[in-house]
């Protein structure tokens, strides 16, 4: 998962940089100087937009395939379009390849996701621990990779190492045998019915409903913290771009900690009361950060929203592993990976109305309160499904 990340980074960093030299006077297929800033967004909303619109079908993919040939198989079609983003020129061609990138990666993530516990024969919350702190990696890595392969050498280099990194996840499901093959017997019903069976599973399973509402909620918020910290580093803070990266460090250095320290140590059982839980407590770190005028001590609560984030990450993989029937695995992590990418691009539209109207302060503010009241709202909602729980138990004969 670690080299899918910092591949997936790699990529769209050099890409960004790609695209981006239009304000240096480079034509790229025909898009002028001047444009760079539209012709950045289209990119970045290619490369994510299939992973909404196809989650379904990418799952339902999963699900009825072995997991690690459709694993192989969507790496091998990565390494492709990565090899031919390195040559491509034109605008538009490039907007092409990232959307048929994007959809390759809405099958790459899920079938990751379902092979953990064929890679495991451990706890399955430590499982997902080491591979949600892999991942983080990758994501520090690849923009990090990307800019020096592109000052040493081109974007062109950049893209075909990103190519060679698609080809090792595929040499790795080959050399690690892991394999989740389809549930004998399942049911066959019309494709499109198959495909949102994963839904179906999530609406029958209140636990499952009460972790996707407060995760999709949370990741509304957090995506309006994204795009308020920039303004936040600079005009509050006044500390520039110095300031914006570390609080992304922050953030980042703090998922890291709460998946591989803190969410191995939630208790059998209590997920979904530690993605509530998570939602507070970020939210109180953000509010608190809104509140302050230092670098320092909003660095260090940007870090604790960090931890809440990457417990919230760890806590839903493992809830969908425990919780989500096995034939259908597939198909809700890709409905939970394409809920929180959806809303994230929603979110981020709204956000920049919001910091522009508001301040970034205040933007903050919104975000930290929504996410508490949101992670609250959670723990009533599974404390009144117990009660109702405990009342139907003890009224059977």
């Amino acid at each position: 998962m670690g080299l899918s990340a910092f591949g997936d980074e790699l990529a769209i960093t050099a890409l960004l940089i790609k695209v981006a030299e239009v304000h240096g006077g480079v034509s790229l297929g025909g898009v002028g100087e001047g444009e760079g800033g539209p012709a950045v967004a289209a990119l970045l909303v290619a490369g994510v937009l299939p992973q909404v619109v196809l989650a379904p079908f990418a799952g339902w993919l999963v699900d009825r395939t072995e997991s690690s040939r459709a694993l192989r198989f969507a790496s091998v079609v990565q390494a492709s379009l990565a090899t031919a983003l390195a040559f491509a020129d034109g605008f538009l061609a490039i907007l092409f390849l990232v959307f048929l990138l994007g959809a390759a990666a809405s099958v790459a993530g899920p079938a990751t996701f379902t092979l953990v516990p064929a890679v495991t024969t451990g706890d399955i919350t430590r499982a997902n621990a080491a591979v949600e702190a892999s991942r983080y990696a990758g994501w520090v890595l690849g923009p990090i990779a990307a800019g020096t392969l592109v000052i040493m050498a081109s974007t062109q280099t950049a893209l075909l190492v990103d190519a060679g990194t698609f080809v090792g996840v595929a040499i790795a499901m080959v050399v690690l045998r892991a394999r989740r093959p389809p549930v004998a017997g399942a049911p066959r019903e019309r494709p499109m019915a198959e495909a949102m069976a994963g839904l179906r599973a999530v609406a029958r399973d209140r636990v499952l409903v009460v972790a996707f509402v407060v995760v999709g909620l949370v990741v509304v918020f957090a995506a309006m913290d994204n795009v308020a910290e920039v303004f936040f580093a600079y005009d509050v803070l006044g500390d520039g771009a110095f300031g914006l990266g570390v609080l992304a460090t922050g953030w980042l250095g703090g998922m890291v900690i709460g998946a591989a320290f803190v969410a191995p140590r939630i208790k059998p059982g209590r997920h979904a009361s530690a993605i509530a839980l998570a939602g507070v407590g970020g939210g109180v770190a953000i509010a608190l950060a809104a509140l302050t005028t230092q670098l320092a001590p909003a660095a260090v609560l940007f870090g604790l929203g960090g931890v809440s984030n990457g417990v919230v990450n760890v806590s839903l993989r493992t809830l969908i592993h425990l919780r989500a029937p096995e034939a259908l695995r597939g198909r809700v992590f890709a409905a939970s990976s394409g809920l929180s990418t959806g809303a994230q691009l929603g979110a981020t539209a709204m956000a920049g109305p919001v910091v522009a109207a508001a301040g970034a302060r205040t933007a903050l503010l919104i975000g930290g309160i929504g996410s508490i009241v949101v992670g609250l709202g959670g723990l009533t909602w599974l404390a009144a499904g117990e009660r109702a729980e405990e009342r139907r138990t003890s009224s059977d004969p």
